[in-house]
């Protein structure tokens, strides 16, 4: 007899009009909702939301600000806000870290959870996953939540008011989803349904980007809501997280994100760069040290057109550091814990030396 399994799809609404949604997503489980927001996401979004909560007849019971990190005791503070124990349903509205938190404090409680997110920067608003840090900003744990969120509402005139550099990173960290999932089933064990749905689906995260990429920054930059700009949201927010909750926990992450925990470790890169920008120059590397040179020059060079990093300079590391703090931390992260080939610091450190002659080399 096979064990059951269940793999929970995200429900999302895009447009303009996407708030008009609430009534009857919401409505399914209440009247009372609490909403938990960063500080300015809400300042940028809270003209929209409010306005169609009431039109929706749905009763705010408070408007809370989570913190300003991804931490346990935020969640738990959340969780112990009397507006946020009287509603029927939570109401998450900013970047990953504020959506994540709120995530987990919902999980707590049992309630359900919807999202507003106020940047494209990754998969957060639908994942059923947590990726939280200590107060000081380091990385603790990824809890794994009972469900996706019930419902996510993207507003592109929200995402318009982001800083541009948040959406780059987004794109960014949305490949690296395809380049891991692919290569950490390479070795070409039998994938179960779930996993060869989630990295057929990422596909959607690497292509689409290289044709739309370029020109939805700069309609985003020109403040332009485009077919372009939308599909690019989409494949930042929507494609990767089909990924995430679809594959076995072995498919999904890899070099890229394991590099990415390392280089962090250092901690310019961590107050200076942001997550994708960091994973994309990961996912460089992950194609240099699988000599998958077509992928690699395709990248490389979008890279470069739209400002992500192709190189340690870019990252303000120097070519001769030996970075063994950085590789350590890498090789110890759990998204290495499964290869379709042996991998170590070595073969990494490598791979980064490569890349910083490549295209000449090549």
């Amino acid at each position: 007899m096979s064990v059951a399994a269940s793999i929970y799809l995200p429900q999302f609404t895009i447009g303009e009009t996407a708030f008009d949604g609430f009534k009857n997503e919401m409505g399914k489980f209440g009247n009372r909702v609490a909403v938990i927001h960063g500080e300015r996401a809400w300042k940028a979004s809270s003209q929209y939301i409010l306005p169609a909560l009431e039109k929706a007849e749905l009763s705010v019971t408070g408007t809370v600000l989570y913190g300003h990190e991804a931490t346990h005791r935020n969640a738990e503070r959340i969780t112990e806000d009397p507006c946020v124990r009287e509603a029927d349903m939570l109401l998450a509205v900013g970047g990953g870290k504020c959506l994540d938190t709120v995530k987990l404090a919902a999980d707590h409680l049992g309630k359900p959870v919807f999202t507003i997110p106020t940047i494209a920067s990754n998969c957060a608003p639908i994942t059923k996953i947590s990726i939280m840090y200590h107060e000081d900003g380091s990385f603790c744990d990824i809890p794994r939540l009972a469900q996706v969120p019930v419902h996510c509402f993207i507003d592109p005139r929200v995402i318009l008011e982001a800083p541009v550099c948040y959406f780059r990173a987004g794109i960014g960290d949305a490949m690296a989803k395809f380049v891991e999932s692919q290569w950490s089933a390479k070795a070409g064990e039998r994938l179960d349904y779930g996993s060869e749905l989630g990295i057929t689906s990422g596909s959607m995260c690497f292509y689409p980007m290289l044709r739309d990429g370029e020109k939805a920054l700069h309609d985003l930059e020109k403040k332009q809501v485009t077919e372009e700009l939308e599909n690019v949201i989409l494949n930042i927010v929507i494609s990767p997280g089909i990924v995430s909750v679809s594959v076995h926990p072995h498919y999904n992450g890899g070099i890229a994100h394991a590099l990415f925990y390392g280089l962090t470790s250092r901690k310019h890169i961590e107050e200076n760069h942001l997550h994708g920008e960091v994973v994309s120059y990961g996912t460089l590397v992950s194609l240099m040290l699988d000599k998958d040179f077509e992928k690699l020059s395709n990248v490389y060079e979008f890279h470069q057109a739209i400002g992500l990093p192709v190189c340690l300079a870019d990252l303000e590391l120097e070519k001769d550091d030996p970075m063994n703090d950085i590789l350590s931390v890498t090789m110890a992260n759990q998204e290495l814990t499964h290869t379709p080939y042996p991998v170590n610091a070595d073969d990494i450190r490598n791979a980064m030396q490569k890349l910083e002659v490549f295209p000449a080399a090549h």
